[in-house]
């Protein structure tokens, strides 16, 4: 990451300003996507043209703000975050970042909050959330997102840590382990088209009905 930022540029002031102020001031854990991730989000974005993505986890909306950034102009993000405290923070620094007007901050679990959805009424879908529930979300984003359309799932690189998201006490293998699911079931999928990108944590990027339509990836 350290050759990929010496050549490509730090960050912008407005994303470094965010960050340190996120991780710095309010305290909150360094689990963001990684400035690869957060860029290649930005480019996918821009090039499919969205009209609705759907975020699984906004934590304090780094990624928000480069999705936002990738939009086209009646484009527009509905951001899921289940703890209040993050969500608030998210929803100041996507103001600060000027992209709040395109941006609904949610407040839900994001599995409820999917059910809500019309069916194959999303263009993408990001997942940055609890790993060891990637497979769930897998099938409640499948449904909602349409024909055509996008899934995206960071953290997926082979041997990831996930240390700094699990839950105290939690069995060290068992975000891998939800994480490997994941992965299996978008590979083995006939509706899923699917290819890794090697940021620092990993993308998995998923074109649904890329090719037969058949049955969904349960």
């Amino acid at each position: 990451m350290t050759y990929i930022r010496s050549r490509l540029g730090p960050r912008d002031e407005t994303l470094d300003r965010v960050l340190r102020d996120a991780l710095i001031r309010e305290g909150m854990p360094a689990i963001q996507v990684d400035d690869n991730g957060a860029r290649m989000l930005q480019i996918i974005t821009r090039m499919y043209r969205p009209r609705l993505v759907v975020e699984v986890g906004t934590l304090f909306g780094y990624s928000a703000i480069h999705i936002a950034r990738g939009l086209p102009p009646e484009g527009r993000l509905i951001t899921i975050e289940s703890d209040v405290r993050a969500a608030r923070m998210a929803r100041r620094y996507l103001d600060e970042a000027g992209v709040g007007e395109k941006v609904e901050v949610v407040h839900d679990d994001a599995s409820d909050y999917l059910a809500t959805l019309p069916r194959e009424s999303v263009d993408m879908i990001f997942i940055d959330a609890d790993k060891k529930s990637y497979p769930q979300y897998l099938k409640a984003c499948f449904p909602v997102l349409r024909s055509g359309g996008v899934l995206i799932a960071d953290d997926v690189a082979p041997g990831g840590d996930f240390s700094g998201e699990a839950t105290p006490g939690a069995d060290p293998d068992r975000e891998a382990a939800a994480i490997d699911a994941y992965v299996r079931a978008a590979g083995r999928s006939n509706r899923l088209f699917s290819a890794f990108i090697g940021t620092g944590h990993g993308l998995l990027v998923s074109f649904k009905d890329w090719g037969i339509r058949h049955d969904s990836p349960e």
